[in-house]
């Protein structure tokens, strides 16, 4: 009788630590994988330097959303947030400067929304479509992916690649009207090789 309570307790025992752990691992897996699911593409600059030359995004152009890699030395990156007060504001600003800029801008400007409330892709883009119906916006957009402070630290923030290859970040409001009027224009006429005179 000792025997078989002995063997019982065992049992008993066994069955609660193996419980344990199949619930310690599924709650890890499932916190994992939510945690994921805007991570589709390798992830930059965690554990070293950010690179502003292959930044992940979904790209929300077209019928489906795609994985591509941002190069903010060929496109400069407005980077913000949908439910951000400061961006509501900031970028139907930026976007009406840019359309009194007209033929003159020779680089786009995209929007990376970023510091998502969700981890869930498809509810991240309609957060951002839903922000870029409501302001009218006609800009490029497309959504960050992977730990949003691994480019920006708060939004709205300017990113683009100055003529000395060195990256800058922007986060005054004012400072990024100012900075679009350099890095989206042409050069000056005066960098500009004459022509040759006429003999």
């Amino acid at each position: 009788m000792n025997i078989n309570r002995k063997k019982l307790s065992l049992l008993i025992i066994l069955g609660v630590v193996l419980i344990i752990t199949l619930l310690s691992l599924l709650f890890g897996h499932s916190k994992q994988s939510s945690a994921s699911q805007l991570a589709g593409i390798p992830v930059q600059g965690v554990t070293g330097q950010a690179d502003y030359h292959l930044i992940p995004v979904l790209s929300t152009q077209g019928e489906e959303s795609k994985q591509v890699y941002l190069n903010t030395q060929v496109t400069p990156a407005l980077f913000f947030a949908p439910w951000c007060e400061k961006c509501q504001q900031e970028i139907p600003q930026i976007q009406d400067k840019l359309t009194k800029m007209g033929v003159g801008i020779h680089k786009p400007l995209v929007l990376v929304s970023t510091f998502s409330k969700t981890s869930d892709a498809s509810k991240a883009i309609a957060d951002a479509k839903a922000f870029e119906q409501k302001y009218k916006i006609s800009l490029p957009l497309a959504i960050q992916v992977g730990p949003p402070t691994t480019y920006v630290q708060q939004v709205p923030t300017l990113v683009y690649t100055d003529d000395s290859g060195k990256t800058q970040l922007v986060t005054d409001p004012q400072k990024i009207l100012e900075a679009l009027d350099t890095i989206l224009t042409l050069p000056s006429q005066k960098s500009e090789v004459p022509a040759p005179a006429k003999k």
